[in-house]
């Protein structure tokens, strides 16, 4: 039998001796906004709208009339406040990826779209982490050979037509569809260093996840990720690598997308999400998650190692899920009025906290000197940092502060959990729980 309860209590720790913990209380929001940009003065520049048809020449203008055949000619000529708009037709990605020449700015973004009315399909054929779609990649620590330009101020933009059979069989009425095969291990968005970009309106259909950003610290005070972006109104459709998408920057807004897993396949070593944060004061707001009939091991959202803090999750829809969201580190998130639901049979929580003492790998592992990958976040213990403040305060491989404030939780074997380490700073009230 099913039974509802309202939980309205201060998360007290279990066992003896154990002190409380003030919270860090961060005020509610109802409504996320994008980060705050410092308003400046506009300085008139000429605006070009240029075409690209799969039928072009890129010998040609680039105009309507005598269209480019590449994306890659339009991102490799376009400047500040220049429209590219990619009639229908199939595109195929290239070695690289394709990688904008220059940035725009807030004022006059450089944006591609679609032709009204039209779909244009981007096919990744090539089952090799080399084919991306679109690729940014500044990181002052790695080889040159890996740099890109620092394209900053981009705009990625569907508009919807009228609903139509991709080769797979799966409908799509996104202006822009990113197209890989199964199996694919290709990322449709790689980025890490690019700022301010906003992707929206795309269909991502069987590729590897749908947008991968990165830190590449490695000890630098150099802030090497992608912030400040846009992601909203987006399809991720079958993805077979970690995660439909992850945020490994900071300031972000991920807002009214679906990110569906679909199928049991699924090729990595490191575990499923549909959704993966690992930076800070992000808000994720309004968007679809679930797995969707898939029976890979795949949870809601995760908050990985020790920088994913002071995000906001809210009144986002999470269903068909063995957990639905997890801590692995971060503190001082606020996860409210959000619907969660389980899978048939779950075996895990609604929300599961985790904390360890004395552990030395994943999700502790993000040290200097741990010899792993993860050491690629870090900053320098140095408070001149951006990022200093979310790593080296306190640094305990614990997940602390957080709120889980006025969600539904409806069909788990426990609405929520702490493991294995008990963190008696964390909240859980006002929630609408049932177990079955």
């Amino acid at each position: 039998m099913k039974f509802f309860i309202i939980i309205s209590t201060l998360l007290l720790i279990l066992g003896c001796g154990g002190g409380t913990i003030t919270p860090t209380v961060f005020p509610p929001t109802s409504t996320p906004t994008i980060p705050t940009i410092t308003p400046i003065t506009p300085t008139p520049i000429k605006e070009t709208t240029y075409y690209v048809s799969a039928e072009g020449n890129d010998a040609n203008p680039g105009s309507l009339d005598q269209p480019w055949q590449t994306i890659q000619k339009a991102v490799n000529t376009t400047v500040a406040g220049d429209t590219i708009l990619v009639r229908g037709g199939e595109y195929v990605t290239v070695n690289g990826g394709w990688n904008f020449r220059n940035s725009g700015t807030q004022i006059n973004p450089i944006t591609l779209r679609n032709y009204p009315g039209e779909q244009a399909v981007i096919k990744i054929n090539q089952a090799s982490d080399n084919y991306p779609p679109f690729r940014c990649w500044f990181s002052t620590i790695d080889p040159i050979g890996w740099q890109t330009t620092k394209a900053d101020f981009i705009h990625v933009m569907g508009t919807d037509v009228t609903p139509r059979v991709l080769s797979n069989g799966v409908v799509s009425q996104k202006g822009i569809v990113i197209q890989g095969t199964e199996g694919e291990q290709v990322y449709s968005f790689t980025v890490t260093g690019c700022d301010y970009w906003e992707v929206a309106g795309i269909d991502f259909i069987e590729t590897a996840a749908g947008i991968r950003t990165w830190k590449r610290n490695y000890q630098t005070l150099d802030d090497n990720s992608a912030d400040y972006w846009y992601v909203h109104h987006n399809r991720v459709y079958n993805y077979y690598r970690e995660s439909g998408m992850q945020f490994n920057g900071n300031f972000n807004v991920i807002e009214n997308n679906e990110i569906y897993k679909v199928s049991n396949r699924l090729d990595t070593p490191h575990g499923c999400q549909m959704l993966n944060l690992l930076g800070n004061n992000n808000i994720v707001h309004g968007n679809i998650l679930s797995r969707m009939g898939s029976t890979a091991n795949c949870l809601g959202l995760l908050f990985e190692w020790d920088l994913s803090d002071a995000n906001i999750v809210e009144q986002n829809r999470i269903t068909d899920v063995p957990v639905g969201i997890a801590f692995q580190g971060g503190d001082n998130n606020i996860i409210q009025n959000n619907y969660i639901v389980a899978s048939p049979n779950p075996k895990g929580s609604g929300v599961e906290i985790a904390s360890y003492d004395n552990e030395t790998s994943w999700p502790c592992n993000d040290y200097a000197g741990s010899g792993s990958s993860s050491e690629a976040l870090l900053p320098p213990n140095d408070p001149s940092h951006p990022d200093y403040l979310y790593y080296f305060n306190p640094r305990n491989c614990h997940s602390m502060s957080n709120q889980i404030i006025g969600n539904t939780i409806l069909g788990f074997k426990d609405p929520w959990s702490m493991y294995p380490v008990l963190e008696n700073s964390n909240i859980f009230r006002d929630n609408v729980t049932s177990q079955p």
